[in-house]
């Protein structure tokens, strides 16, 4: 075989067996949150106060963790439901990172550098945190818009879905979307529903996986030796491709991480800033955001983000040299 081939072909064999436990762990945690944690017993227990409002909303991942892929449709229902800004947009921005299973997997990428998952962690916060705050007098009806519809993974019911206690769709209703007329009925055991979705969850995101890890093959084999060096000795350069490239790669939380050690010749600085945007701004993420959100509330989830993660992982990877 092609020494160019078997190289592509290793890194993306590579890249999703090591990844690919973690995201099936997420998907089936997703699903198990969708089945038996509807959203709308979660917003009464809420606390209102600002600060402990922040801190719930950074820490909730831990309890209820979920990827990107899924929190946007959560946050939507809890704004909904009126849901404090403060706490919807701090767990949206948190939640895919600081959880269990992400900080783990951060951990096992990066060969136990606890630095990695302790900075990846703070620069999620730092977002999250600045974007609630700013955020927190805003009424959550001036946030959303009347009229949103999503792809991916958020999928308005049919007309003639139930509504629930509120008088508003039952979001869980056909909540498998892909899995035709057995995820519409509701009468199927939850062992059923929680197999279909993760099922669902898994295929859908895998795929983003499996393109993530031709992208890095790729790079390896056709980068010239030169840019490497560029990046490898210029650290506002190297986090700018690295961002650019979280972004438009688009994959999962539970599995960026080991995307990111790949490029184990760019600065630490640019692969931390590659895990810490990618959570928060894709180009899937776009979307749905722009499909949720008015378009001032799209904006400032898209570009804080991006200036802050970028600034101080430039700061950090100029401290750290």
């Amino acid at each position: 075989m092609d020494q160019n081939l078997q190289t592509l072909v290793s890194t993306v064999i590579a890249v999703f067996l090591e990844a690919s436990p973690f995201l099936l762990l997420g998907s089936l945690l997703s699903a198990l949150f969708e089945v038996f944690l509807p959203g709308d017993q979660i917003a009464r227990c809420l606390p209102r106060r600002k600060i402990l409002g922040l801190f719930f909303g950074l820490f909730a991942g831990m309890l209820i963790p979920t990827c990107e892929c899924g929190v946007v449709s959560i946050v939507r229902r809890f704004l909904k439901k009126d849901v404090p800004p403060h706490i919807a947009i701090t767990y949206m921005l948190s939640a895919p990172v600081i959880n269990p299973l992400v900080l783990a997997a951060t951990y096992v990428a990066f060969q136990g550098n606890i630095w990695m998952v302790l900075g990846r962690a703070g620069l999620v916060a730092a977002c999250a945190g600045s974007l609630g705050w700013a955020l927190s007098a805003v009424h959550p009806s001036q946030l959303i818009r009347q009229a949103d519809k999503l792809s991916f993974h958020i999928h308005e019911p049919s007309a003639g879905a139930p509504a629930d206690k509120h008088g508003e769709p039952n979001f869980n209703h056909g909540m498998t979307h892909d899995s035709g007329p057995r995820g519409e009925n509701r009468q199927e055991p939850k062992f059923i529903r929680i197999f279909l979705h993760t099922a669902s969850e898994f295929m859908d995101m895998g795929k983003f996986l499996v393109l993530a890890g031709i992208i890095v093959g790729l790079l390896k084999v056709f980068l010239p030796q030169d840019a490497l060096v560029l990046f490898r000795e210029n650290t506002v350069l190297a986090v700018g491709a690295m961002m650019l490239l979280a972004i438009l790669l688009s994959v999962c939380s539970e599995a960026d991480a080991f995307i990111a050690a790949a490029f184990s010749t760019f600065p630490a600085a640019a692969r931390l800033a590659f895990v810490a945007i990618g959570p928060m701004v894709d180009l899937k993420l776009v979307f749905m955001y722009a499909a949720v959100f008015k378009l001032p509330v799209v904006l400032a989830l898209v570009v804080v983000p991006t200036l802050l993660v970028y600034s101080l992982s430039v700061l950090l990877g100029i401290m750290t040299r």
